[in-house]
């Protein structure tokens, strides 16, 4: 489908003939319709229903809870041993431990370490808070910081995420302390 010009020869110069072929324009127009109603209907199955909960400028304000909420489990990882409890007054400090006849080397170790983490005591430390704080309260509860000081081995970081994880806590925080002196572990060869 076209259509024919005609410019005329009125005056001067030549009058020139040209067709124009409107096919083109069609397939164009008829494409940007398509694109302009596929966006308009994106845009209002995309748009987010928002509710503004307005209060009663008359209503009294919430009592605040009667009970205080639950500090979270923190376990400090530290070159001399690991530190849990929720509070300062409360918690278990563990001291590194000669290494259990029969252990494992620990990953990235060539011999086993003079003294070890007491993880089977700490395992016990997390069973016993988690049935005391099942979490089906307060989802803080369910909640653990695991604190490492510089110069602890990330794979002592990972047995303590590893272990919080198998025993059920189910969101697990990683923070970092101050900088110890020295390692009781010795470095690997």
């Amino acid at each position: 489908m076209g259509v024919s010009v005609d410019t005329g020869g009125g005056g001067r110069g030549k009058g020139q003939n040209f067709d124009l072929n409107l096919v083109p324009f069609i397939d164009l127009l008829s494409v940007c319709i398509t694109f302009l109603l596929a966006t308009a209907v994106w845009a209002e199955i995309m748009a987010i229903q928002v509710d503004q909960a307005i209060q009663d400028p008359n209503t009294p304000p919430q009592p605040p809870p009667e009970t205080p909420p639950t500090p979270p489990l923190t376990v400090h990882i530290r070159a001399d041993g690991v530190w849990a409890g929720r509070s300062q007054e409360a918690g278990l400090n563990l001291n590194l431990i000669p290494p259990p006849a029969g252990m494992e080397l620990p990953p990235g170790y060539t011999e086993l370490p003079e003294q070890v983490y007491d993880w089977a005591a700490l395992r016990t430390y997390l069973e016993t808070d988690r049935t005391t704080y099942p979490g089906t309260v307060m989802p803080e509860e369910n909640q653990v910081i695991i604190v490492t000081d510089d110069g602890v081995r990330y794979e002592h970081m990972v047995a303590a995420l590893d272990l919080t994880r198998e025993l059920g806590f189910d969101k697990t925080l990683l923070g970092g302390g101050p900088a110890q002196p020295s390692s009781a572990l010795p470095a690997p060869k």
